[in-house]
């Protein structure tokens, strides 16, 4: 498994924008820390470090056009991190394909590990803050109020969203 250091040094090579580095530092230490302590409370298989890289590589393909939760698989998987693109898999891309009438249920998150990075993602905004959920969404909704499409998109992963934070809090 790669490790932390080598993990930050991939994203930087794919990466260049401070503000995306540092999202993605916020996000893995949320996601290492809600991993530790389902860890603690449950006899799971969950590995916190893995989780961790995961969340510190969830945004390694914003720097392509396109759907970047693809864009990011695809490099992963290419750098030969199989298993880390399944856990870094995040967001609405889901969303996006349903909107266009595909069912791409590949997308959506299929394991604890995963799932904790989408959770970890939606803590932690643009500001480089912990927030609530709720806050979260209310950021998005305003940054993106004039993109219908997207709204669509937010509308329909909102609920999804919430059903996994109660599924991660009732682990912790």
């Amino acid at each position: 498994m790669i490790n932390q250091d080598d993990a930050l040094r991939l994203l930087r090579q794919y990466v260049n924008d401070e503000k995306i580095i540092k999202h993605c530092i916020g996000v893995a230490n949320i996601a290492f820390g809600i991993a530790l302590k389902i860890k603690a409370k449950n006899f799971l298989e969950i590995n916190p470090d893995r989780v961790k890289i995961a969340a510190l590589l969830h945004d390694i393909g914003k720097f392509k056009d396109g759907i970047h939760e693809i864009n990011t698989v695809e490099i992963l998987k290419n750098e030969g991190l199989d298993y880390i693109a399944k856990i870094a898999m995040h967001g609405f891309a889901y969303e996006i394909f349903l909107l266009k009438g595909e069912e791409s249920s590949e997308y959506l998150p299929k394991n604890l590990e995963n799932k904790i990075v989408v959770l970890a993602d939606m803590y932690y905004n643009q500001d480089e803050k912990r927030v609530s959920l709720d806050e979260r969404l209310l950021d998005i909704k305003e940054r993106y109020r004039n993109d219908k499409d997207f709204m669509k998109v937010l509308v329909n992963g909102e609920t999804r969203m919430r059903i996994l934070e109660d599924e991660i809090k009732l682990l912790m």
